[in-house]
Formats: C-alpha cells, sequence, structure tokens
C-alpha cells in the first residue's frame, strides 16, 4: 500500500532520489491491488446511491461548478439531481477520498510514511463527450491513475515559477489572456491516458484535461503529493524558535504603531532569531521533523 501500487521498482526508486519535474506516462505495475482497491464501479455506486458525503462532491461543466443545492437534499446527495446532471454532460469531482474510504486512507498515510510526504486523493467522473475542468495549474504534483475509459490531457509548460500553497495559484492569476495565448501556440504535450495508465504530473504544468473526443465515460484518481519544500522546513524552525526568551517578549504598542520603532523592533526580532536558528542541533532537529512529516495531517484536513 504505497507509491509502489502505481509504480514499478525501478520507477519508485528514480522517485524517491529525483523528484519528477517533467510529465511522464507509466503502466501501473503488474500485480498492482490498486484496481481491485478503488474502480470506476465503486465510485459510480457512490454517486449514484447517494452514499458519497455530499460536501466532498463538486459537479462542474467547461469549468464552472454548480452550487451544492443542484445536487443535494437537506445536506445529502441526491441520486436523482446526479443522474439529472449526469444526463446534462457534468463532471463529478469526489474529493478526499483518503478521508472517507478506509483503503485510500492507508495507501495515502503510506506514501507519507515513506516520502514524509502528505498526500490526498480526488476522483474525477466525466461523461463521453463532455469537459469538467479546465485550463489550470495545481500548486502539487498529481499522480493521474485512469481506472476507466480514456482522457486527453493537453499540458503546457509552466507559465510561473514554483508555484507553492497558495502562491502563483492559478486561480489567482488572470487567465483569459493567457488560455488565449495557449490555445493559439497548442500544447506542449498532448497524452490520451488509458485504462492502467498512469501520468506523473508536476506542479506548475499547466492543463486542460477532457474527454470531449471520448465515447465512454471517463474515470480516474487523482493522488495529490504534499510536498516539502525549504519554507515547509522555515516554518517548522520559526514555529521552534518560541524556545527563546527573547521572541516571547511582549513589544510595547508604541513600539508597534510607530513606524521606526517597529521597523527597530523587526531589525531586532530578527538578528535574534538568526541568531536563535545558528544554535540549533540540526541532526536532532532532523529526527523531530521527520516523525512530524511522516505523521503530520495538512492544514485543511483539521
Amino acid at each position: 500500500m504505497s507509491l509502489r501500487l502505481l509504480f514499478d521498482q525501478a520507477t519508485y526508486q528514480d522517485m524517491m532520489t529525483i523528484w519528477p519535474t517533467e510529465p511522464a506516462v507509466h503502466d501501473l505495475p503488474d500485480g498492482s491491488h490498486l484496481p481491485a482497491i478503488v474502480n470506476a464501479k465503486l465510485l459510480n455506486t457512490y454517486l449514484d446511491t447517494g452514499c458519497a458525503p455530499a460536501d466532498e462532491i463538486n459537479v462542474v461543466k467547461d469549468g464552472a461548478a454548480r452550487h451544492p443545492r443542484a445536487y443535494a437534499t437537506a445536506g445529502k446527495l441526491d441520486p436523482a439531481r446526479i443522474a439529472m446532471w449526469r444526463e446534462r454532460g457534468y463532471s463529478f469531482q469526489i474529493r478526499n477520498l483518503d478521508r472517507w474510504y478506509p483503503p485510500l486512507h492507508a495507501m495515502c498515510r503510506a506514501i507519507q510514511q515513506e516520502t514524509g510526504f502528505g498526500c490526498y486523493v480526488t476522483a474525477f467522473v466525466t461523461p463521453a463527450g463532455a469537459q469538467g475542468l479546465d485550463y489550470h495549474w495545481d500548486q502539487n504534483i498529481g499522480i493521474v491513475y485512469q481506472a476507466a475509459g480514456c482522457k486527453t490531457w493537453q499540458i503546457w509548460r509552466p507559465v510561473v515559477d514554483e508555484p507553492h500553497r497558495g502562491y502563483k495559484a492559478s486561480n489567482t492569476q488572470p487567465l483569459a489572456e493567457l488560455v488565449e495565448q495557449l490555445k493559439a501556440d497548442g500544447p506542449d504535450l498532448e497524452i490520451e491516458l488509458k485504462p492502467g495508465q498512469v501520468l506523473v504530473l508536476p506542479r506548475g504544468w499547466v492543463h486542460n484535461p477532457h474527454a470531449l473526443d471520448q465515447t465512454e465515460d471517463s474515470v480516474h484518481l487523482t493522488f495529490v503529493i504534499r510536498e516539502r519544500t525549504g519554507f515547509w522546513i522555515g516554518e517548522k524552525l520559526a514555529k521552534a524558535a518560541i524556545a527563546s526568551t527573547s521572541l516571547r517578549r511582549v513589544i510595547a504598542p508604541a513600539d508597534i504603531v510607530g513606524e521606526d520603532a517597529f521597523a527597530a523592533q523587526i531589525e531586532q526580532a530578527r538578528s535574534t532569531l538568526v541568531g536563535w536558528l545558528s544554535k540549533v542541533d540540526t541532526q536532532t532537529f532532523a529526527v523531530e521533523l521527520l516523525d512530524i512529516a511522516r505523521s503530520e495531517l495538512e492544514p485543511d484536513y483539521i
């Protein structure tokens, strides 16, 4: 129950030493139990019976989402309404499967144990000839497993450098003009992902996924890997600096509301923090931080 369910041993070893920065397509490894763990029949059953949690469902077409009242009744998923939107060509995003489907929870926790990276899973059910999400890029690497049908992925090289968390996210950028340029240029890659294939899509790569040319419904799962960065280490170091008595002292109001005085306080705090950080035992801190990396839940999970 780990990345080995998605990749063969050689690819797995490569990923553990050189994290992917370019899109790539792989075949699910022989003997993988993933198709038995989660498949199109299971996901469609969750939708058709209304057993999926309504607050984890998005109903989307051509990049626009319906309001939850359009497919839920009294806070519960409404199978009749789901069927109506399916007939109208809407796609269904089933979010955070790792939170409420135990086998995928176990898989994500195993991935976190072996990589130190957090993980969550989102599924997409797209009717033949339709499109759900359109042009965007993601803040984390996505590992896309095609469970049924085919999906076309138009992919462009990153247009921003190292997007991370909310910084340089596609939903904070003026996209209309960019999309017109992407359409005019044409994609750098165009991939028709087939059942049993896995697409590695690093963060920042612009993509326009669709099933517009397909005659069968497309079902895929995206394992979103929350990569660790130097910024994450910096956050943990800064948080640990609460052990510094000087940094815990209260600043007088006059030294906050006065611009020059506040600048002096900032300079003093920076100097104190740098001095404190220079004394951190990195080996000891690494042991503590590794345990956190392998166990902490993402902030939006809680």
